[in-house]
């Protein structure tokens, strides 16, 4: 993916100024209203001053035990522990696509780091380090420090360094790139489903969407957040990464719940070459969520996962030592896509979210 044009780089520049991790661009998202005050660079602060102030207010959430050399370089440096293998991904989250323009810069901070971190859940791995790129026509000081706050809450809960990004000139957009490890040969993926095998979701669906529908957005700041609510199931997701972890060996295929969980089960039957079979009512849906909604909104960050029945004492196990409920939701087998039931009787579903 290209990237566009740079500010000029000057030697002796301070940290969080590094190359090879650009913004990128993806389409419009669930998550977004129009409309508000974008991000602005302040005509009196120097792009190297808020670059110094994103560092300062992310403080320790810059160091960690794979962290060699943080921001303040080039690159980073960071050390994988012995036998393991490097996990990468990215997300962008775009002003009035992603979030809500206008929203709270600490709570825009939060959320994308969780968003990015998720991937790294369904992968198995252990999150490693992030990289962080912000693009704003105009960027306050205080809009810069409020955001570093939240990414920062959000790097000391997942165990996740920043140790890098980029300042551009352009349309708002936040970009995150994430790396994990995975013990070599480990690693979770979409593709190794099978025909037998039983269906999972950890859980619950349809908080972050009914929030949104419900515009439950607005708030300051993380504390005004209740991490339960159908607004923090929105602003303060939580990636299932030590579910994910326990997962490898035991999961068969696993893919992180963003788009939605009637669209995410056909990534893995259509990865895996097999169908599913799905009852509505077995689906652990957010109360005062509508069941058909629920599984076609989006943005909840659960795990979905496959798991031959033979493991169903493990998972059980898993879900009793994360205090996380993980509910069966259906079965694999040779049919044609993902198949929903309801009361016995199929229907059908509007998808999830597309980016296109």
């Amino acid at each position: 993916m290209g990237h566009p044009r740079q500010p000029v780089r000057r030697r002796g520049r301070p940290p969080l100024h590094q190359r090879g991790a650009g913004p990128c661009g993806e389409g419009p998202s669930p998550g977004g209203s129009r409309g508000g005050h974008r991000p602005r660079f302040d005509s009196v602060s120097d792009e190297f001053d808020l670059i110094a102030t994103i560092v300062d207010a992310l403080g320790d959430a810059t160091a960690g035990e794979s962290v060699v050399l943080g921001p303040g370089d080039d690159a980073a440096v960071l050390r994988l522990p012995p036998a393991h293998e490097l996990v990468v991904s990215t997300d962008t989250l775009v002003e009035g696509q992603h979030f809500p323009a206008g929203a709270a810069p600490e709570l825009v901070g939060y959320r994308a780091l969780a968003v990015s971190v998720s991937d790294l859940a369904a992968m198995g791995a252990e999150p490693v380090a992030a990289v962080v790129s912000l693009t704003a026509e105009r960027l306050t000081e205080r809009w810069a420090r409020a955001f570093a706050r939240g990414m920062a809450e959000a790097a000391r809960a997942f165990q996740t360094p920043i140790v890098g990004g980029n300042l551009a000139r352009g349309d708002a957009n936040i970009c995150v790139a994430v790396h994990g490890s995975v013990p070599q040969g480990d690693s979770l993926t979409r593709t190794e489903a099978s025909a037998g095998d039983d269906l999972y979701v950890t859980g619950q669906i349809g908080g972050a969407g009914l929030a949104l529908r419900s515009g439950l957005l607005k708030a300051q700041s993380i504390s005004d957040v209740e991490p339960g609510s159908a607004q923090g199931r929105y602003w303060l997701p939580q990636p299932r990464l030590a579910i994910g972890q326990r997962l490898r060996g035991v999961a068969s295929a696993t893919i992180d719940v963003s788009d939605g969980l009637a669209s995410d089960v056909v990534h893995i039957c259509e990865a895996s070459g097999v169908g599913c079979d799905i009852d509505l009512g077995d689906v652990p849906v957010f109360p005062g969520s509508d069941p058909a909604a629920a599984v076609c909104a989006g943005d909840d960050y659960e795990l979905a996962f496959t798991a031959s029945p033979t493991h169903a004492t493990a998972i059980r196990a898993i879900a009793g030592e994360t205090d996380t409920p993980i509910h069966r939701i259906g079965s694999m087998d040779d049919g044609p896509g993902a198949r929903w039931r309801q009361g016995g009787k199929p229907i059908s579903l509007a998808g999830g979210f597309r980016h296109f």
